[in-house]
């Protein structure tokens, strides 16, 4: 594997809320489909039902970056800190092999394992490139598979790590055009990613940021809410893809949040200049969105 990259440039110091009352009651969505109760590692799967996971496929990775004690507190694993990450697979475009005009990260969802990341994100690589977007498309790949609550911790403190790539990857190649693209519980990798970027001052350094079926709170992109200002900051757009009916979000994403999610309606609050929402009720379901017979078409034209 790669040396591992480690940056200086801090923290967000951002606290991270929790629905306190149900995770006092071990309250877990498991693949956010079934409800039990978890704090370590659940038994997760391979995404796309991917029988031989393309490992060489380029990602950036914090995988082993988080693990969980033994009364759920999530904690930063020996050897890492707040900010470093992986790189894996093949080379990045940009890093040891030339850079293109455009970079695409995509973040993947909730409940996948290693091999589970790795078949998502180049499942939405595989959709891009069918769709007719010719630039590379790299994935993000993190500890998503542990129980809900702790997973949706560890997700959003990914965005420093995110943003810490991102920083690098500018001073690296400053003229190459960097999207992200999330799919799920992606979505808090990305937004606090977007956070943590405003933070720190880089305020010109996203084109574009795009949620596929975001579990994230509906006011979460708002100006009142936890996002909404560092959008309006700290990227050229930010596209929500969204559909009714929902089966995921809107029963498993409601009882364990007791809201509702970006991805399974439009913005509650005021949006950023930026923002933008898309129904796409024509998608199969919350697994689809990334995959030929999803929505990418559409975000591709957003770009």
């Amino acid at each position: 594997m790669p040396p591992r990259r480690t940056s200086d440039v801090g923290t967000t110091g951002r606290t991270v809320s929790r629905r306190t009352l149900l995770r006092g009651f071990g309250v877990s969505a498991v693949g956010i489909g079934t409800l039990g109760a978890a704090t370590t590692s659940v038994q997760a799967g391979k995404g796309d039902s991917c029988d031989d996971p393309p490992m060489d496929f380029p990602r950036v990775s914090t995988r082993g970056h988080f693990d969980t004690t033994w009364y759920g507190s999530v904690y930063v694993t020996d050897g890492n800190t707040a900010t470093n990450y992986d790189l894996a697979g093949d080379p990045i475009p940009g890093l040891g092999q030339p850079a293109a005009e455009e970079l695409l990260i995509h973040a993947h969802g909730w409940n996948n394992d290693l091999e589970g990341g790795v078949c998502s994100n180049s499942t939405a690589a595989n959709t891009f490139d069918l769709e007719g977007y010719d630039h590379p498309v790299v994935g993000y790949t993190w500890d998503a598979d542990y129980g809900w609550y702790n997973a949706t911790e560890i997700a959003e403190r990914n965005g420093a790590k995110l943003a810490s790539f991102l920083v690098n990857y500018r001073a690296q190649n400053p003229t190459v055009t960097l999207r992200l693209c999330s799919h799920s519980l992606g979505a808090r990798v990305v937004l606090s990613a977007v956070s943590t970027l405003s933070s720190w001052g880089y305020h010109d350094l996203l084109e574009s940021v795009t949620l596929l079926g975001g579990a994230a709170d509906d006011d979460a992109p708002s100006l009142e809410g936890s996002y909404g200002s560092a959008i309006a900051n700290a990227t050229g757009r930010l596209d929500n893809f969204w559909m009714n009916d929902d089966a995921v979000l809107d029963w498993a994403y409601g009882t364990a949040e007791m809201g509702t999610a970006i991805g399974a309606t439009t913005i509650d609050g005021t949006p950023p200049w930026n923002y933008t929402d898309h129904n796409v009720d024509y998608v199969p379901d919350h697994f689809t969105h990334y995959k030929p017979d999803g929505c990418i078409q559409e975000v591709i034209a957003t770009f």
